[in-house]
């Protein structure tokens, strides 16, 4: 899912963003270790992926590491950059009703899928009826539509989304792969097994899929129409993408070492530190927009629904410390709801919670609370933190004993319940946890109405308030941008105030690959792309 680093199958509307810089607009190595720096057409690229795929369907997954893949099988209507500039993709050129309720776009005339079935604005139509309809039970692009639900082919290669209300996201969010255009012909032919067979019209097509092994796609030699911001034109250089299932961190290592990889995702930061002081590979840092790691602090059960709690709990962490134990250091420590280099981050919170123990016992002292044998009280009843981590994935855990330890030395009896995806989802839509570590990704602001708006699967921190609701609506129909910043400026303030979210730290992933490999884009939101690549001899 976008919110964690692990598949899971659930309906919800979802989550995730990435700004990548590395140079410019994406990571590039030199050539080295043998490499004559002659591009090799019929390279084949194998990739360590840290994440099951869940299906290849791109209005289904909820699946965070599927979006990298399926931004090389589809085409979007936008191409989103790093710094999230939108630019022309499937759609040339577009404009935006006075009222901000219609998007108008003028779409490519060249461009055909996979299949041959050729690309026009009743494809779009298609595919937009196809994520609205409630039988397909859509994941992650369905939210990233919001109001924006109805398609129409006023020409050929014209085509109007329609809004019931102005949604000021949509251009930037049309930009990710979870709204890749799918062939309708594919969307009737295959039904509920589109997941197994996609087609797009991306710079690669789909070749096989064995669940928890491998993705294999292959060039796709007809494609002249690939985004004018990738600074590539024609069909990639790489002929095939292996995109080899390695959960396992150490065998990932492992794998890139012996060469049986080009190109490590999610590398360990203990590795990270290491393998980058030998030169004999390319280090890449992509930062992932969006809300980075934090965690949501429950407001809605005891003790965490104390205001004084949570504030103790936000100035009795470390950051830095829990990050060195978790991640070896690799990661900068978070402070605010938005992480930096995304629209609307504020830097005037960056120093609202700083670690200060004293303080933090001191605030708990002034809500009321009193200390025996060790640890704090009220009422009886002894201050008991529980927090949650999905098992599966090891950052989580070590993060939470992390935070248990410093609550912990602040007299707060801490305690960490490591879960199953599905059981740590129900624990969190039921409120049965204090805080639980986890990620979200996105391109746009507006994510936080999926965190604090009533009614929403992700409102885990089980808080909300009439003013907090009426700045989230405005955030998503105002389309001035300093009106927007100054909106979302006070929507964090508000979330901090109320400490019901704790920034951890910035989400970056940490790509070593072969010096081999050079340039390596992602476009906004996190999403490697592969089309503009080569592999030297």
């Amino acid at each position: 899912m976008r919110f964690s680093r692990k598949s899971a199958s659930t309906k919800v509307l979802s989550l995730v963003v990435i700004a990548a810089t590395a140079t410019a607009c994406g990571g590039s190595g030199s050539s080295g270790n043998g490499a004559t720096g002659v591009v090799d057409k019929q390279a084949k690229v194998t990739l360590g992926w840290a994440e099951p795929v869940d299906t290849l369907n791109p209005a289904t997954t909820g699946n965070r590491d599927v979006g990298p893949i399926d931004s090389n099988l589809f085409d979007t209507l936008i191409w989103l950059t790093p710094d999230f500039q939108v630019t022309p993709d499937l759609a040339t050129k577009w404009a935006v009703s006075p009222d901000g309720k219609t998007y108008t776009f003028t779409l490519r005339q060249d461009v055909k899928f996979h299949d041959g079935t050729p690309f026009d604005a009743s494809s779009v139509v298609a595919n937009i009826n196809y994520i609205t309809n409630k039988s397909t039970q859509s994941n992650i692009s369905l939210g990233l539509l919001g109001p924006c639900t109805k398609a129409t082919a006023t020409a050929k290669y014209t085509v109007t989304i329609g809004c019931s209300a102005p949604y000021a996201p949509l251009l930037a969010q049309l930009g990710e792969p979870y709204l890749g255009m799918q062939s309708p012909e594919a969307i009737a032919k295959y039904g509920k097994d589109l997941g197994q067979h996609p087609v797009g019209t991306g710079p690669f097509s789909f070749v096989s899929y064995q669940p928890n092994q491998s993705v294999v796609l292959k060039r796709n030699e007809a494609y002249v129409w690939g985004p004018a911001a990738t600074k590539h034109t024609g069909p990639p250089d790489i002929a095939q993408l292996t995109f080899q299932i390695v959960p396992s961190s150490q065998a990932r290592v492992s794998q890139f070492q012996s060469g049986q990889s080009d190109f490590m995702q999610e590398t360990p930061g203990i590795f990270w530190n290491t393998l980058g002081k030998t030169n004999r590979y390319t280090s890449i840092e992509f930062p992932i927009s969006g809300m980075g790691i934090f965690a949501p602090i429950n407001a809605g059960s005891w003790p965490t629904s104390d205001p004084a709690v949570r504030k103790a709990i936000m100035y009795a962490v470390d950051k830095t410390g829990a990050i060195k134990v978790a991640d070896d250091g690799a990661f900068t420590p978070s402070n605010t709801p938005l992480q930096k280099g995304m629209t609307g981050y504020d830097s005037s919170l960056e120093n609202a919670y700083s670690y200060d123990p004293a303080k933090a016992e001191a605030t708990l002292q002034a809500g009321g609370w009193t200390k025996s044998n060790g640890f704090w009280e009220k009422g009886g009843k002894r201050l008991t933190i529980n927090i949650t981590a999905i098992s599966s994935v090891p950052e989580y855990p070590l993060i939470a004993q992390a935070i248990q330890g410093y609550l912990r030395k602040v007299g707060m009896d801490a305690q960490v319940t490591q879960q199953a995806v599905p059981a740590w989802l129900a624990a969190n839509i039921k409120g049965n946890m204090s805080l639980t570590p986890l990620q979200y990704i996105a391109v746009d602001p507006d994510a936080l109405h999926l965190w604090f708006l009533p009614g929403q699967y992700f409102n885990w921190s089980h808080y909300t308030n009439p003013q907090l609701t009426a700045l989230i609506t405005q955030g998503q129909q105002q389309t001035d941008t300093a009106k927007r910043l100054a909106i979302y400026s006070q929507i964090q303030k508000i979330i901090m105030d109320q400490a019901v979210l704790m920034p951890i730290h910035q989400n970056v992933d940490l790509v070593m690959t072969s010096k081999k490999l050079t340039g390596l884009l992602y476009s906004g939101g996190g999403f490697e792309y592969f089309g503009a690549a080569s592999k030297t001899k």
